[in-house]
């Protein structure tokens, strides 16, 4: 039974792949003759409406809470996630909770990719996440996942008649750090972490969620250039064992498997996980020679270029998992059903609804896998693809100081490290595959700029974004998330090593020792590979006989 965050919470798996995703039960999809579906098929017959409106996540919207002091419920979603459209469908049409939110609560939904300082900062809990505010915006509760109307309802009762009147802000936590010297050691002591989650019957790390984390096997290679044959084995072994979550018609891979094995997939398809795969085959290709592993690394190349690219060259976000769940009135299709046709049964039916914001960090992952896809095969259609995004965003999202815009149609005053990291790095690798220094240019203006408006500089990590003068209760304490500040550092060390710039390679690990306390490395649990891989382009992975 879910409580109230304090004393307790329980969780319940959500469509998100969060570095405890590992450690609690799943769910599985809704497939047909469950409670789940029952509940879903009842739903659409009976066509139920929604008795509140969602509100968007504004400052208006929060004053209004504070004003008439309501309870704030957050659903932090996605247009991709299977769960979210179940519970939109079932729960938020069921009228007790209808009722109960309209008379006690503003309700806000937050696209999770539109927003990615709040997918950051909720990743643990999603998707969905059902986060429950006071009216001043602190927090309550944080649900993970597919919650029942029977089962947030008593949530939202319990919450309805609680106090108003106080509420104290929550303390921002001491970091306790390491010394720069310490991090060969963390670097060390990490990848023995990441081997105690290894799979030897499945592959992958972790055995109750099978998750293809292309990052994982990325450090893999590099030990195995450092001759370690037995990381290669691992590397090659989970690349083959995952192929059941490629996609056999249309290329691309799945978000992830639910059930201990690679048979019960949830059919999402996620950009993070398409640019990290991609280069993980490709890159494997390379240390092997061996010519399957570079197919499926085109597979997963020829999905972007057909599904998730844009007539301009730009790459996109996601695809559902299913079918109908965004048009009203329309059948629903499972993904399990879906996924399972061959290309004519799937297209009779309709295709998948594509995310098609182009977003400056998942224009990055792509363009980067992309160089790596061209390293390994000389595929030239790669490289000119890389460059086409490349030229697109960076007219239309990086300004001449170097701030790199998240959304460029929708412009917002508040810009994301993801972004800056993101989209710098897939702007190093360029230059390193085609040495054209408008492309170093490019990386050198949003380095600094990231330095000159993310910096923290009591900690040295980076914020998740720039300050947010509209900001209120929890979400005016910027964070400094372990994932992204990863990705900056690989970034500044990729940077510093095609400038010769030592001060860069020096804030590179200035941003891992900010980074590296030890609850901060042991909560990524299994997904610690970017961390490892930034730890050696930064240059202080203690590899054998190095100095």
């Amino acid at each position: 039974m879910r409580r109230l965050l304090l004393p307790a919470l329980v969780l319940v798996l959500g469509c998100g792949a969060s570095p405890k995703a590992a450690e609690v039960a799943p769910r599985g999809l809704v497939r047909a003759g469950t409670p789940d579906a029952v509940n879903l098929a009842l739903a659409r017959a009976q066509e139920k409406k929604q008795l509140f409106p969602w509100q968007p996540f504004s400052p208006e919207t929060f004053a209004r809470a504070r004003a008439e002091r309501k309870f704030i419920l957050l659903d932090g979603a996605a247009s991709w996630c299977h769960w979210c459209h179940v519970m939109d469908e079932t729960t938020y049409h069921d009228e007790r909770v209808g009722r109960l939110l309209k008379d006690k609560f503003v309700a806000i939904r937050v696209d999770i990719d539109e927003r990615p300082d709040i997918g950051e900062r909720y990743a643990d809990w999603g998707w969905p996440a059902t986060i429950l505010l006071s009216p001043d915006a602190e927090e309550l509760g944080k649900y993970r996942g597919y919650l029942p109307a029977d089962e947030l309802l008593p949530i939202l009762e319990a919450i309805a008649q609680t106090d108003t009147s106080g509420g104290e802000k929550a303390p921002d936590p001491a970091r306790i750090v390491p010394a720069p010297e310490a991090l060969p050691w963390i670097a060390a002591r990490a990848s023995i972490d990441m081997d105690r989650y290894f799979d030897r019957e499945e592959g992958s790390w972790g055995d109750f969620q099978k998750s293809p984390l292309g990052a994982n096997v990325l450090f893999e290679l590099r030990r195995a250039a450092h001759g370690d044959d037995l990381a290669r084995r691992r590397a090659v072994f989970t690349l083959e064992k995952q192929r059941a979550i490629l996609d056999p018609i249309w290329g691309g891979i799945y978000q992830y498997s639910a059930g201990s094995t690679w048979t019960e997939p949830h059919y999402e398809k996620l950009m993070p996980y398409q640019a990290a795969n991609l280069e993980a085959y490709a890159a494997a290709h390379k240390a092997t020679g061996r010519k399957d592993l570079l197919e499926d690394a085109r597979g997963i190349a020829r999905y972007l270029s057909t599904f998730l690219s844009n007539a301009e060259g730009a790459f996109l976000v996601s695809q559902d998992a299913d079918v109908g769940a965004h048009e009203e009135g329309k059948p629903f299709i499972d993904g399990d059903v879906y996924y399972r046709l061959d290309d004519a049964g799937r297209r009779k039916l309709g295709i998948p609804r594509i995310d098609d914001h182009v977003y400056a960090y998942e224009n990055g992952l792509a363009i980067a896998a992309m160089c790596t896809l061209f390293e390994a095969s000389g595929d030239k259609d790669a490289l000119a693809k890389a460059e086409r995004a490349a030229a697109v965003l960076t007219a239309s999202h990086v300004g001449r100081d170097g701030a790199v815009e998240h959304d460029a149609k929708t412009r917002s005053p508040v810009h994301y490290l993801a972004d800056a990291a993101g989209f710098g790095r897939a702007l190093v690798r360029l230059f390193e595959v085609t040495q054209n220094a408008a492309y170093r240019d490019a990386a050198l203006r949003i380095a600094e700029a990231m330095e000159k408006t993310l910096l923290d500089e009591a900690t040295g990590a980076y914020f998740a974004h720039t300050n947010d003068p509209s900001a209120v209760g929890v979400f005016a304490r910027r964070e400094r998330p372990f994932a992204s500040n990863a990705l900056a550092a690989r970034f500044l060390a990729g940077l510093g090593r095609i400038t010769g710039d030592q001060a860069v390679v020096a804030r590179a690990k200035r941003t891992l020792v900010a980074i590296a306390s030890p609850r901060g490395v042991a909560e990524q649990g299994r997904m610690i590979g970017d961390f490892l891989l930034a730890l050696d382009e930064a240059g202080v992975f203690p590899w054998p006989g190095a100095r």
